[in-house]
Order: C-alpha cells, then structure tokens, then sequence
C-alpha cells in the first residue's frame, strides 16, 4: 500500500473535524441546511487555518444526497463521484501558478456546462490576491451572472489585494488563528492513533511553534 502523508491522512473531511473556526461552520451548515448557498464565498486567513479544508468539505456537502448534520456524508454517489480525482465537478485551480487572464476566460466557458453528476459545480480558487489585472475583471462578469449550478469559493491569505469589486460580490469568512490549546489536542490524538509516546510539554511547545 502507498504510504500517505499524515497531514492528508488527518485531513478533515467533515465540518465536526475542523477545529478553530466554529462560527464559520455554523454559518455553512445553517445555509447547507435551509437550502440557503450564495454563489460566491470568500475564505480569509493565515496559512493552516483550514481554508482550503473548509472549502473542499462544503463543496462535498452542498453536493450531498443525504448530509449529516451540514456535512457530507462520504457515501452516497456524490461524496464518492468527488472524491475521485477524475471528478469534474469540484474544480480546484491554483491561482499562483494559474494566474492569467486565458485561464479566467476558460473557466467562464467551463462554467457554463452543467455538472456531471452532481446538482452544482464547484470551482475552489487558491491564492486568489495573485490573479493579474485583467484576470480579475474577466473573473467579475462571471460572479456579476454566474449559472445556477455554479458556486465560486476564493480562498486567500492577503485580502487586502483583491479588488472591491470582487470582495462586493462575495460572502466573506475570516478564518481565525487556532489556539494553542485546540493544536495541542489534535496532536496528542494524532499520536494516540498512531499509538506513539510523547510528552505533554513537548506538544505544547509544537502547537506555540505553529503560530495558530
């Protein structure tokens, strides 16, 4: 068997599992629940504050045939459709490295194609501060009339560099930094699963390292 990395191993696939952020996962699974989604979200906040995470749990979710509690339920053939990397209908673009205007304007055509074999499309943008100029405008007139079957998550660790335009156009989060304690938590579980000694001060002094 391929050997995992841990950080995807422990990669939270549902809300209950992603720590720190409890206001923004009660906001989520409130519109999950009364059928209530915007077609543009925006994801602010440090590094490792579960930004991509939270994206990649709601786009499963809003998905969902059957969520449990807001979250997906990681059985029904959607959960299953897009949890295969081959998967088109949760789109996720790096912005760093994908950052022109060509790819803004491919994705306005794409966009436009139904979903395959779930009720939305979800296009999940990295990085977003680090689209050019003309990327951003083409970027506009796709959140100004978006499809029906569309929804757009821009994720971002420098907000201040996204023009108003586009901030207007989206329901904002701002992800907090995790405490020290709720780090230092999840590690000792993560060494109790793996069944692996440690000292609670040595954790400690970890989860202060990580900074939030």
């Amino acid at each position: 068997m391929a050997y995992l990395a841990l950080y995807r191993k422990y990669r939270p696939t549902t809300f209950d599992g992603l720590i720190g952020q409890e206001h923004i996962v009660k906001t989520l699974v409130n519109q999950i629940q009364n059928g209530r989604l915007g077609h543009a979200y925006l994801f602010t906040g440090t590094r490792g504050t579960g930004k991509t995470s939270a994206a990649k749990i709601f786009a499963k979710a809003i998905n969902c045939l059957n969520p449990i509690n807001g979250s997906p339920c990681e059985q029904c053939e959607c959960c299953r459709a897009i949890a295969n990397p081959s998967n088109l209908d949760v789109i996720e673009i790096d912005a760093a490295s994908n950052n022109g205007v060509n790819e803004i304007r491919d994705l306005r055509e794409k966009v436009q194609y139904p979903p395959v074999s779930c009720k939305y499309k979800v296009y999940i943008i990295d990085e977003v501060h680090m689209l050019t100029g003309a990327a951003f405008n083409a970027l506009l007139k796709t959140l100004e009339e978006p499809p029906k079957h569309a929804v757009f998550i821009l994720a971002t660790t420098e907000v201040h560099k996204i023009p108003a335009t586009i901030l207007s156009r989206c329901m904002r989060f701002d992800f907090r930094l995790i405490s020290n304690d709720k780090i230092a938590q999840l590690i000792c579980k993560i060494y109790d699963e793996q069944g692996k000694k440690y000292d609670k001060e040595a954790v400690f002094a970890i989860a202060k390292a990580g900074e939030g």
